[in-house]
């Protein structure tokens, strides 16, 4: 859909009404192709404070509906929810909305379509195979009492996040007690020491 289309699907007279939740999941979770320029416009057209907190609170409501034994896709998911609210908070110009948009799409795209999740139903039966997508709705039906599932999120585990320059005193609220300098993550895991994962320039602000 284009960006016209999109603010008619998300029920929006113009981006600057892009502020509530239900847009946030609806964006995120809608089964039909959805132009990268149209999530551009629609991000370049929102409230300047409301992207950062939309994605958190999209991000908290999907960790919250996961299986207690969620394992490596939660702190997966926990990432990404870091990397896009660390780009939504710096999100000023042209270039960090693209990349914000780029980063959200490709998300989105492994979310919704790549994402292979195994659920086998705890009182026997064939094993379903779903989305992360519509994983996570089988879990939140299953803790309201509809069918138990085993989950195995190994083929969900693809997505690859690449290495971002976060504001820490963004996410230091959520993750820590520092309140200056930068966080620089890398899912990798290939730092060799602390100054490569941390860095500290004078009066903060972002590493480039």
């Amino acid at each position: 859909m284009d960006f016209y289309e999109l603010l008619e699907y998300l029920e929006l007279e113009s981006p600057e009404e892009f502020e509530y939740f239900e847009a946030m999941a609806d964006l995120a979770e809608s089964d039909d192709p959805i132009e990268q320029e149209a999530v551009y416009q629609l991000f370049a057209g929102a409230p300047e404070t409301m992207l950062e907190e939309l994605f958190g609170d999209y991000f908290d409501d999907l960790l919250e509906g996961l299986p207690e034994d969620a394992g490596e896709i939660y702190s997966l998911l926990h990432q990404i929810r870091l990397s896009l609210t660390g780009l939504a908070s710096g999100a000023e110009e042209e270039h960090d909305l693209r990349l914000l948009t780029d980063e959200f799409c490709r998300f989105r795209n492994w979310f919704v379509y790549e994402s292979d999740v195994e659920l086998d139903p705890a009182d026997g039966g064939p094993a379903l195979h779903q989305s992360l997508r519509d994983a996570i709705t089988s879990s939140r039906l299953e803790k309201l009492g509809g069918p138990s599932y085993r989950y195995s999120f190994e083929g969900a585990l693809t997505y690859e996040l690449d290495s971002y320059t976060m504001s820490f005193s963004e996410l230091a609220a959520a993750e820590d007690d520092y309140n200056s300098g930068t966080i620089v993550f890398d899912p990798s895991g290939e730092q060799d020491d602390e100054d490569s994962i941390l860095s500290f320039p004078e009066g903060g602000g972002y590493v480039q």
